[in-house]
């Protein structure tokens, strides 16, 4: 199939205007198949660039702050390790804790309190295994003054001893003196004992 023929004579006879018409159109589909087929996937690929860096920054952003976040944990945890230490530095063997407790008794009774009730709990260890719990339920009767000074003594000692559950009966008067019932929960802290694993001696 042959293509068909152009006459340049004919061209040379077309006016100039539609020539220029002609050279119009021309150029314009030649503008309309670069938008299409160049500039347009192009303004796609841009597109899609910059959301990927925008995402990216927004991410960036995120890190920068866990990373200021960061720094201000590590510095709290570290702190918490030192407090943790010498809260640590408090706490007795759990045979310490008990004898210490036996020591309070005796404190109330030269201070001039009558012990009503000493009775020890059963030790549990804390969920958090830092920690052994001594409690004993007091009851003891004094004065205001001596009571207040049997609490001071136990605020005062290098050691963890909680007061809680305070309870106070309405005062009395007795041998001319006032007196005053208090029941109250004592609770001695002790560093949990190492557990060792059994000898093969102890196992048989």
């Amino acid at each position: 199939m042959e293509l068909p023929k152009v006459n340049l004579e004919t061209l040379r006879t077309v006016p100039v205007a539609q020539k220029i018409a002609l050279l119009g159109i021309i150029i314009g589909g030649l503008g309309v198949a670069f938008y299409y087929y160049v500039v347009e996937p192009k303004n796609e690929i841009i597109a899609q660039v910059q959301a990927e860096i925008g995402k990216l920054d927004a991410e960036i952003q995120t890190l920068v702050i866990k990373v200021k976040h960061l720094d201000e944990l590590i510095a709290a945890n570290k702190q918490l390790e030192i407090d943790l230490a010498k809260k640590k530095e408090r706490l007795p063997p759990e045979e310490e804790a008990v004898m210490l407790l036996k020591q309070l008794s005796d404190l109330g009774v030269r201070l001039g309190l009558d012990i009503k009730l000493w009775k020890p709990g059963n030790p549990s260890e804390d969920p958090s295994k830092l920690f052994i719990r001594i409690p004993v339920n007091v009851e003891v009767a004094g004065g205001y003054h001596t009571a207040g000074l049997f609490f001071d003594r136990i605020n005062k000692l290098p050691r963890i001893i909680n007061v809680s559950d305070l309870k106070m009966g309405s005062p009395r008067i007795e041998s001319g003196r006032v007196v005053i019932q208090s029941l109250f929960d004592l609770t001695a802290f002790a560093a949990p004992q190492d557990k060792k694993a059994p000898t093969a001696a102890a196992a048989k």
